[in-house]
C-alpha cells in the first residue's frame, strides 16, 4: 500500500508522462496510463480529448518557474474540483479523490487527481513540481524531485545533446 507523498509522487510522474504523451495521439495516452496501472479499455476518443484539453491546462504549471505563479494556476483549477472524499473504489485502499465520482470522466479525474499530487508536492517540497525541458528541439515535462540544484533537462540524453551542442557552438 502507497503512503501519501508517494501516492502524490505517483500521480505526478504519471502526470509529466501523459503531457509527454498527449502529441502522439489516443494510442500514447493509451498506452502511458496503462505504464502507470490505469485500466483504459473504456477510454473512448471523447474521453481522450477531454483528458488533453486537462493536460494542456496542467501543462501551464510546467511552464511556470516561479512558485508563486505556479500556486496561482493550481489554485484556479483545485477551485474548480470538488470537495475531497475518501473512497475505496475497484478494490483499492481508501484514498482521497477531488472529482466527482468514482466515474468521473477521465479529463475530470486527471486534472483533479493530478492538481492534488502537484499541490501535495509543492506544500512538501517548497518549489515548483514540474518542469521543461531546456534542450534544443524537446518539450518534455519532467517532475522536479530533489530540492538542490535546479534540473534543467527531462533526461541524461538531452542533458548530454545540450552540452555537446553547446561546445560545438563554441567552437
Amino acid at each position: 500500500m502507497q503512503g501519501f507523498k508517494a501516492g502524490a509522487a505517483h500521480a505526478v510522474r504519471r502526470c509529466a508522462a501523459v503531457l509527454n504523451a498527449v502529441d502522439g495521439g489516443p494510442s500514447a495516452i493509451r498506452a502511458t496510463l496503462a505504464q502507470y496501472g490505469e485500466r483504459t479499455e473504456e477510454l473512448s476518443e471523447d474521453q481522450v480529448a477531454a483528458l488533453s484539453q486537462a493536460a494542456q491546462r496542467l501543462r501551464a504549471i510546467a511552464a511556470e518557474e516561479s512558485l508563486d505563479r505556479v500556486c496561482d494556476v493550481l489554485n484556479d483549477i483545485l477551485a474548480t474540483c470538488r470537495p475531497p472524499r475518501l473512497t475505496a473504489h475497484d478494490g483499492s485502499p481508501w484514498h482521497l479523490h477531488i472529482d466527482a465520482d468514482d466515474d468521473a470522466d477521465w479529463g475530470e479525474w486527471f486534472l483533479a487527481s493530478s492538481a492534488m499530487a502537484l499541490a501535495i508536492t509543492v506544500s512538501d517540497a517548497q518549489q515548483p513540481p514540474l518542469g521543461v525541458c531546456r534542450a534544443p528541439g524537446c518539450a518534455n515535462v519532467y517532475p522536479v524531485s530533489s530540492p538542490g540544484r535546479p534540473r534543467r533537462y527531462c533526461s541524461t540524453t538531452c542533458s548530454t545533446r545540450a552540452r555537446v551542442h553547446a561546445h560545438r557552438t563554441r567552437s
